[in-house]
């Protein structure tokens, strides 16, 4: 069988960059180029730890078609209007150059991914890096882009010789392993920045013998700001600065919370309902609940509450509790 992706090759790609905004805890997100708004969909649900919810997104690109998409894609659902998420989400899209930086527009984090290949190598790379590095200065940055190395496992590329050709048509450039570590630690001696470079793409069904040697099929950069910036950036910014092209507020549950006496007995009726035999169930089991989420807002309330209430006793292993009959 030929070798294929699992899971395909953008899931992976998204699901490393969503870890990574998840993992430093960042609440607000913006990505340039952002085309149809494949990546801002995937970030739409809600993030695994509740303590640091995302609450804004914001995407950029020069296409009105894919906007349109992407705005689309963007709007509440059925389920959005009927699960009320506990936190607010606001969506905002900007029509323009993503190298000119929106004014006034700050965020936690930039994504710029499957982008810079596609712009200028000597002109749109630098501009686009300064706008998100020296623009935005985000608290962190992640950009990915293919690895032209990796291209060898793909025959029909010809990689490594006269007829070679990049992955897409539109591609002005592919680096290297050893180029995209030189633009991305130069980046961030430049802006401030420690980088990070991390491989996408690993995961492979019948995989052809040492394909890993080349590195991940996607390379990404990972920039975290540091504490301490003292460096001026100097670089001229030129052109109309994208405008906004349109917006969405997600449906929030606003209502206040439910008596002592209903908060009990709602939080009893879902704890019998998913506990064992002898009555023990999961803390994350019970927080799963859309109902109670919309009750505590937050895992760490709920578990602060049950810890009150003689109807349960936590067990010696962290997260279980036994509801008392």
């Amino acid at each position: 069988m030929e070798p294929y992706f699992f899971p395909a090759l953008w899931e992976q790609r998204r699901i490393c960059i969503a870890r990574t905004l998840y993992e430093h805890h960042v609440h607000s997100v913006l990505e340039v180029g952002c085309g149809e708004g494949n990546v801002l969909s995937f970030l739409v649900s809600q993030s695994p730890n509740d303590e640091h919810p995302i609450t804004r997104l914001c995407g950029i690109d020069i296409n009105n078609a894919a906007l349109d998409l992407a705005y689309e894609r963007l709007q509440p659902n059925d389920d959005d209007k009927r699960d009320l998420r506990v936190d607010p989400l606001s969506v905002q899209l900007f029509h323009g150059d993503a190298s000119v930086p929106v004014p006034d527009l700050s965020v936690d984090a930039v994504v710029c991914t499957e982008v810079i290949e596609h712009v200028d190598e000597h002109v749109g790379a630098p501009a686009l890096t300064h706008a998100v590095l020296g623009g935005y200065n985000p608290l962190l940055a992640v950009f990915t882009t293919p690895n032209a190395e990796f291209n060898v496992n793909f025959p029909g590329l010809a990689y490594g010789t006269p007829d070679a050709r990049f992955r897409d048509d539109d591609h002005k450039f592919e680096w290297t392993r050893e180029q995209f570590r030189s633009w991305a630690e130069g980046a961030a001696d430049k802006y401030g920045y420690t980088v990070e470079i991390r491989g996408i793409g690993l995961s492979m069904r019948n995989p052809i013998a040492g394909f890993d040697s080349y590195g991940g099929c996607t390379q990404m950069a990972v920039f975290t700001r540091n504490a301490v910036d003292s460096t001026t950036h100097s670089d001229v910014v030129t052109g109309s600065p994208p405008r906004l092209y349109a917006s969405t507020e997600y449906p929030v549950f606003t209502q206040p919370q439910l008596s002592s006496i209903a908060l009990q007995k709602l939080v009893r009726k879902f704890a019998l309902d998913i506990c064992n035999t002898q009555h023990i169930f999961q803390l994350d089991d019970l927080w799963d609940i859309l109902e109670i989420k919309q009750q505590f807002k937050r895992c760490r309330a709920l578990e602060k509450w049950l810890d009150t209430q003689a109807t349960y006793s936590a067990s010696q292993s962290s997260g279980l509790y036994t509801v008392n009959t």
